[in-house]
């Protein structure tokens, strides 16, 4: 190989990696980023499941207001002596029980849509962070893409010049195009994905797609609170929270069906009525006007079956509680698993991998401009040192979605 084409080569890369980083750099600032808070934010104030859970909320304490409910008093008008018309007024009341149980309820039931929204919240927030993390990932890889296209695409109309020229035969130039039109295909690829996070990002936060920039993909805030756990050397000590949003919600429930079932059995006590009529004469006794009454019960089939349903609605519930607790365990477990295999291989490519890569790809530059190795071998070491970075940040992905799951899980 003689020295023309030797540092013809040189000026091509160096250019190269140089117009490379100016267009890099200078888009990566083009437009104002949102940070993760922010997504949220915008998610929290105006994502539908949590307005729902809001006015679930605001109906049932309107509806325990009403817990002290009368029927309607009856108005009447009769002529109980056949000489004159009289009126009167009769109400009817529940046991004091059913009030005291009904009002129980209602706070039950208050207490039920509260935890609806801290379970509504928790799932809207981890689906906002999904989806900010995967559009992080998204611009990440196309911006990698990009410099591995602008790369081979430059190597390929160098070498097929030389080809031309005679100083590169049929392989070289078949491998540089094959290589560049994978390369291409690849980022046309990673741009569709690009803009598909673009429009989940866009429907969760009801921000226009052309606003949406996020911040370069990190570490996760929160991993090193987890780091600080241990749970690399003491896996087994990882238990899943005794409180959070999921289970706490399925409880509340049951306890709402045993209050319900407390309220069914209260309507089985006597109830009671209280009237004024004038059943004489004008000149009757004001006190003997006065109506008194008790309901009994006699229908015992009526409370029997509501006592029975209810009884069955608080042996479901429970059974749906146990449910909850066996799918979350399960779910910490998966997640807490996930956390500790993507924290190795995260660290791994951190202490690494992308030293390696970085080497690699600095001695296949030096190495094959200055002619000591074939195109052949120049190409497996780039596309190796583009394969250990692309792998690093779908670690690093995986990494900070594991995080996520896990702050959702734990209701933060």
């Amino acid at each position: 190989m003689n020295a023309t084409s030797v540092n013809e080569k040189s000026i091509i890369m160096r250019g190269l990696f140089i117009a490379i980083y100016i267009l890099v750099y200078s888009s990566a600032f083009a437009q104002a980023t949102l940070t993760l808070d922010s997504v949220i934010a915008l998610a929290v104030d105006h994502h539908p499941q949590l307005l729902a859970a809001e006015k679930e909320l605001e109906e049932q304490v309107a509806l325990k207001k009403g817990s002290f409910s009368l029927p309607d008093p009856q108005i009447l008008l009769e002529a109980p002596t056949g000489d004159f018309f009289t009126p009167g007024i009769q109400q009817t009341f529940d046991n004091p029980l059913v009030y005291i149980q009904q009002s129980k309820v209602g706070k039950q039931q208050v207490a039920l849509a509260e935890a609806g929204i801290s379970v509504s919240k928790s799932e809207v927030i981890r689906q906002v962070s999904i989806a900010y993390t995967q559009l992080q990932y998204a611009e990440t890889t196309v911006r990698q893409y990009f410099i591995r296209d602008s790369i081979f695409n430059a190597l390929y109309i160098a070498t097929n010049k030389r080809h031309a020229a005679g100083d590169a035969g049929l392989l070289e130039k078949t491998s540089a195009q094959a290589q560049a039109q994978e390369t291409a295909l690849l980022l046309t690829q990673a741009m569709a994905e690009l803009y598909s996070a673009k429009q989940q990002l866009a429907l969760l936060t009801g921000l226009d797609t052309s606003a949406i920039s996020v911040t370069e993909l990190i570490r996760f805030p929160g991993a090193d609170d987890y780091l600080r756990t241990n749970w690399l050397e003491q896996p087994l000590a990882v238990r899943p929270p005794s409180s959070n949003p999921f289970t706490d919600y399925a409880m509340q429930n049951s306890g709402l069906a045993n209050q319900r079932l407390k309220l069914a059995k209260a309507k089985t006590a006597p109830g009671f009525s209280l009237g004024y009529m004038n059943q004489d004469d004008k000149t009757s006794a004001i006190p003997q006007r006065f109506q008194f009454g008790l309901s009994v019960p006699l229908w015992f089939w009526t409370h029997s079956s509501r006592i029975k349903a209810a009884k069955a609605n608080v042996e479901k519930t429970n059974y749906e509680s146990a449910l909850v607790m066996q799918n979350f365990n399960s779910a910490w477990l998966d997640a807490t698993t996930a956390y500790q295999k993507h924290l190795l291989s995260l660290e791994y490519y951190e202490n690494t991998g992308l030293h390696q890569s970085e080497t690699i790809l600095d001695a296949a530059n030096r190495s094959y401009a200055a002619g000591e190795v074939g195109y052949i071998e120049y190409l497996f070491a780039l596309s190796q040192a583009f394969g250990i970075k692309a792998s690093y940040y779908e670690t690093l992905k995986n990494y900070n979605t594991s995080i996520i799951e896990l702050n959702y899980l734990n209701g933060d």
